[in-house]
């Protein structure tokens, strides 16, 4: 799939420096953390 979107945010040091440890410990990017933290995201609105 094409990613044709880009979205770019402020965090802080702390924010980040979890982030990146995060990745890490998973041997990936942070770019894929957070993809597949969307891909994980419910699209149903809550009842």
């Amino acid at each position: 799939m094409s990613r044709e979107k880009k979205i770019q945010f402020n965090v802080n040091e702390i924010e980040y420096q979890r982030l990146k440890e995060y990745a890490a410990i998973l041997n990936v990017s942070m770019a894929e953390v957070l993809r597949d933290y969307i891909k994980s995201l419910n699209t149903k609105k809550p009842s």
